[in-house]
């Protein structure tokens, strides 16, 4: 996909006893509801991969906050 895209951190709650928080991939550019269906993995082929993906959440944590996982 291309575009302008950011990771989100969603809420899902499969009922009102079980809540979880995952991390997407949110791709605006596409319109509303436009984020990846399973949350992401944090995977790289080096240390610097994770170090950059961790550091990229927790950034775009900060800036979008969270969202509701409907």
């Amino acid at each position: 996909m291309s575009g302008h895209w950011h990771y989100q951190l969603m809420r899902h709650e499969e009922d009102p006893q079980e809540v979880w928080y995952g991390v997407h991939e949110m791709f605006p550019s596409l319109g509303e509801g436009a984020w990846t269906e399973e949350p992401v993995m944090v995977s790289g082929e080096s240390l610097e991969d994770i170090k950059w993906q961790l550091e990229t959440i927790l950034k775009d944590l900060e800036k979008y906050g969270v969202l509701n996982y409907e």
